[in-house]
């Protein structure tokens, strides 16, 4: 039997390697840590830039992002690619204002594993709207080999966008009515042209028409009784300046939107085509 103060050693040689394991294994989390936030600050500072090429070489090729779009599963480098597009062509002036960096930790022991994490803020201009946004925000990393492997976006993109869209009727908006005149191909019924423009051309025209909203209405008393009609609201007459020069001509933003529309509008071509008579108001 080994005497007490040898098992004591022992004991105290067991533990002494312990905490030297552990306290090697914080100093390499901290240094990935330290390194892996610059990273992400870099990454950011691209992208307020706006340099897609520097941004898109941060993501590894099997990346698995979480996007903050209701119901959507974790995206790929695509998806991702998408994303970075998407809000590089629809907003100016992006700015990431940090409010603090937190090491990140392995989601089984809890310890630090030289991932990084931020909560903070995200201002921008909105192209079409010329709005401002200020968006909260919490963003997770997980580095390989110098890129992004793993991590995610969490903020209200819902929230956001809807604050883009004129809710409703209020003091010096704009209300364009359209009386639409119907002329359908053959084989076709009214019934597909107002489900194919009722599913297919309001959503489309409502995401393309930023800072406008966009109804379908169909006429219920009076002269217009089942007629069928638009009705367009914007926020501002100032609005329609950005989609239409004094002399009636499309501005170029107008001719952007119109490009996106095209696809949706052919579709509607196949069913028949419209003409309309329209008069503006201002609401007093």
């Amino acid at each position: 039997m080994k005497p007490k103060k040898y098992i004591m050693n022992h004991f105290l040689s067991i533990i002494f390697c312990a905490v030297l394991v552990v306290s090697c294994g914080t100093n390499i989390s901290k240094t990935d840590f330290e390194k892996n936030t610059e990273l992400a600050k870099d990454y950011f500072r691209q992208f307020e830039n706006k340099k897609t090429s520097e941004v898109l070489a941060y993501l590894h090729p099997d990346i698995e992002w979480h996007l903050p779009v209701y119901g959507m599963e974790m995206g790929g480098f695509e998806e991702v690619k998408a994303a970075i597009n998407g809000y590089h062509s629809e907003y100016e002036d992006l700015k990431f204002t940090a409010d603090y960096w937190l090491p990140g930790v392995n989601t089984e022991t809890g310890l630090p594993d030289g991932s990084t994490r931020v909560y903070g803020t995200w201002t921008s201009t909105h192209k079409r709207t010329g709005k401002r946004t200020n968006l909260s925000s919490y963003h997770s990393f997980e580095f390989k080999d110098g890129k992004i492997i793993r991590g995610g976006d969490w903020f209200d993109l819902g929230g956001m966008m809807n604050s883009l869209e004129p809710q409703a009727i209020s003091k010096g908006g704009l209300i364009g009515f359209h009386n639409l005149n119907v002329t359908l191909n053959k084989g076709y019924t009214m019934e597909d042209f107002l489900n194919f423009f009722k599913n297919e051309v309001v959503p489309a025209y409502n995401a393309a028409y930023m800072g406008a909203k966009v109804h379908l209405v169909k006429g219920s008393k009076g002269k217009d009784v089942n007629a069928i009609g638009m009705i367009w609201i914007f926020e501002s007459e100032d609005f329609l300046s950005k989609l239409w020069n004094e002399d009636g001509t499309s501005t170029e933003l107008n001719s952007k939107i119109n490009d996106q529309l095209i696809e949706v509008n052919e579709g509607l071509s196949k069913i028949g085509s419209w003409t309309s008579e329209f008069s503006d108001w201002i609401v007093q």
